[in-house]
């Protein structure tokens, strides 16, 4: 009889030590795949963004007017609306800065589907 309990157990142990084995196997393939996922985005965010803008001028009564930005790879522009769009598709973090600073600092663009209003601002033609 204890030749029986001993056989159960081990065969017990064989099939947890397959299970085991098994469910590292795909942990590694699924970290392989998110590991190749991520690099690709990320090449391709790099690839879209714009250099910063050289040439913009901020009216002084607009100056201090808020805007929201994406903080994430791949983002380029500011949004005038907290519910634009292309900001709720946003994966990185949301700040609120002044459209000064969205412009000098992080080299923003304005947003053609919330902000498009404000091309003038990028425009070098324009008379002032």
């Amino acid at each position: 009889m204890n030749f029986t309990l001993f056989k159960q157990a081990a065969t017990i142990l064989l099939l947890l030590e397959a299970c085991h084995l098994s469910g590292c196997q795909q942990t590694e393939e699924r970290t392989g795949a998110t590991a190749t996922e991520a690099t690709a985005s990320t090449n391709a965010a790099q690839a879209a963004a714009r250099p910063a803008p050289d040439f913009f001028v901020i009216p002084p009564d607009m100056a201090g007017n808020r805007v929201w930005l994406c903080v994430d790879e791949a983002s380029d522009v500011f949004h005038t609306k907290h519910d634009c769009p292309v900001l709720v598709q946003c994966k990185g973090s949301f700040r609120n800065v002044t459209l000064v600073r969205a412009v000098e600092d992080f080299g923003r663009y304005n947003c053609q589907a919330c902000s498009q209003h404000l091309d003038h601002i990028f425009d070098e033609n324009m008379v002032r």
